[in-house]
């Protein structure tokens, strides 16, 4: 045997052993504080295993290969605080991170911040950070990049998804010292941790990386993030690709990077993911996974997403005829429910009146159900004056369209006249967001209390509504009592606020009519992808695991 070899072995030998030595100290001295270092760590030894043995055992983690995902819909831009679809988010939250995240369950882990702390009445929150984590450019993470961040988002000018979101409950932040960060709430904010855990608030870049207003990439890449993987290549409409970050803080991913496939059409995703062009696809139907079941199709593994799906019209409330509250409790007056969710969703969806779950009190408290009524549909249309002119629908293309099909045809009988337009799903966004469609089918859903998880679709700031306030309703009613529910501790009380908005949101004013949980999204991916799992909702990462913490076999 030639000397190198021996020696090859020899230090594959030492440097094993040394982990496992450093693993039992590590294992002693393992404190609560020490935990959120644990990723980490374990990382680093299974990299430094895998670089060892070059073969590793079936069922070990396994370094290298392209993952290839395919997603409904393009990203729109690649800069971060801009998320026009909830797939847009998911793809950019490989790269760019918050302070905190959800695991699979909803609970909240340390994530940039190793810490936080509120006053003695939650109107001051303070978070320490984790030292060392650098930026995909090598600059490190500091407190004046968390302050630049949420200020950015926080300015309404510069279309930022969190904008609704964080300024209900953030007033200003500020740099304590290189690594603490103080969040001041406009007044007591018990539940803010579990705001910032949503990626789509509060993710960090550094300090002035984007240009004020800025939504589109200049310069070929967007801003560094701190994530797992870092920005490699964009083709519109196309393709978006992510790179391992070999000096990612949590521990470089077993996979060389991701190719997120924009395919628009569920027959064709169906398609690649049984040919293997892909290796994950997203929201493929319930009859295809009963397939799997059935063991039709074989080498193929499936799970529904979590607390995210939620099917539900957007109702622009600023723009005639639907700014007549009148025509808006028509259509939803027009519509059934049940018959919609039993026809698209073949019997799985469930209809709720709310964004609530329907099992939950925050949904059964209500007491409301929508039935269908033409002849009162038909009466309130006569009583404000509509004339039959076309109302446009705007629906997402290769996703919506049974949705919108269904909702034309049951709204035609009360002689409601819909005008579908079929939209890329970004170009949805930026169009209902623009108020440039009257009625749009739009997703929701989230983790945790409703309010909290979708009150960026009700913010209002001094009657003026926010950027992800999508129906436009701002009362001043509601804006009360959204700050009120933000600042009661006692979860019977935020229930019975919650109960009031509801009332006014969903039945009065029908600023949005929830169809129901869908239930007909499912994630599908090969045998081969080990380790994958989504996150609470529809996430591709989240806490404890998802595309960083997945490896390929052969």
């Amino acid at each position: 045997m030639k000397a190198s070899i021996w020696q090859s072995l020899f230090r594959g030998f030492w440097l094993a052993a040394a982990l496992l030595l450093l693993s039992d100290a590590y294992d002693a001295s393992l404190s609560r504080r020490d935990a959120a270092r644990e990723p980490a760590f374990a990382s680093a030894i299974a990299l430094a295993a895998a670089a060892t043995i070059q073969s590793p055992a079936p069922g070990q983690p396994r370094v290298g290969g392209t993952l290839k995902f395919g997603i409904v819909k393009d990203i729109g831009t690649p800069i971060p605080f801009v998320a026009y679809t909830s797939t847009s988010q998911y793809v950019k939250d490989n790269i760019y991170e918050p302070l905190v995240m959800f695991d699979q369950k909803g609970d909240i882990h340390p994530w940039l911040a190793l810490s936080w702390a509120p006053n003695a009445n939650s109107t001051e929150w303070t978070f320490k950070l984790r030292q060392g984590v650098k930026f995909h450019d090598g600059r490190e993470l500091t407190a004046s990049d968390v302050v630049w961040s949420a200020k950015h988002i926080m300015d309404p000018a510069n279309g930022a998804a969190g904008q609704g979101q964080l300024t209900s409950n953030v007033r200003d932040a500020v740099a304590l010292d290189k690594y603490t960060v103080k969040f001041i709430a406009p007044g007591p904010r018990g539940l803010l941790p579990e705001v910032l855990a949503d990626t789509a608030t509060l993710h960090i870049v550094p300090k002035e990386s984007v240009a004020p207003g800025q939504q589109e990439m200049k310069g070929g890449a967007p801003p560094p993030g701190t994530g797992p993987f870092k920005f490699k290549a964009w083709i519109p409409g196309q393709e978006f690709e992510v790179a391992r970050n070999d000096q990612y803080w949590g521990g470089a991913p077993y996979l060389d990077g991701v190719r997120f496939r924009v395919i628009t059409e569920t027959a064709s995703r169906a398609a690649a993911i049984q040919s293997g062009d892909l290796d994950v696809t997203e929201r493929l139907g319930p009859t295809f996974v009963r397939r799997i079941e059935s063991g039709q199709l074989r080498g193929l593994q499936f799970v529904p997403i979590g607390a995210a799906g939620i099917k539900q019209l957007v109702l622009n409330t600023q723009s005639a005829p639907t700014s007549d509250p009148r025509v808006r409790k028509a259509i939803a007056l027009s519509l059934d429910q049940g018959a919609i969710l039993k026809e698209v969703t073949f019997g799985f969806g469930v209809p709720v009146l709310t964004w609530a779950p329907a099992d939950t009190d925050w949904e059964t408290a209500m007491g409301f159900k929508w039935k269908r009524n033409i002849e009162e549909a038909k009466r309130l249309l006569k009583e404000a004056g509509y004339s039959g002119k076309p109302i446009t629908l705007g629906s997402t293309r290769g996703q919506d369209e049974p949705w919108a099909e269904v909702i034309v045809r049951q709204a035609a009988e009360a002689g409601i006249k819909f005008s579908i337009q079929n939209l890329a799903g970004a170009e949805l966004i930026q169009k209902t967001i623009a108020g440039e469609l009257h009625v749009s089918v739009y997703g929701g859903g989230g983790v945790g209390e409703p309010l909290v998880a979708n009150v960026q679709y009700i913010a209002c700031t001094k009657g003026k509504p926010g950027v992800s306030n999508v129906s436009k309703h701002c009362t001043s009613e509601i804006e009360k009592s959204v700050t009120q529910y933000m600042e009661v501790p006692e979860r019977a009380k935020r229930l019975a606020i919650w109960k009031s908005v509801a009332q006014k949101l969903f039945v009065d004013d029908v600023g949005y009519y929830v169809i129901g949980w869908a239930n007909d999204r499912n994630y599908v991916w090969r045998d081969k992808v080990k380790n994958w799992s989504r996150g609470p909702g529809q996430e591709y990462t989240h806490a404890k695991g998802g595309l960083w913490r997945a490896w390929l076999e052969p």
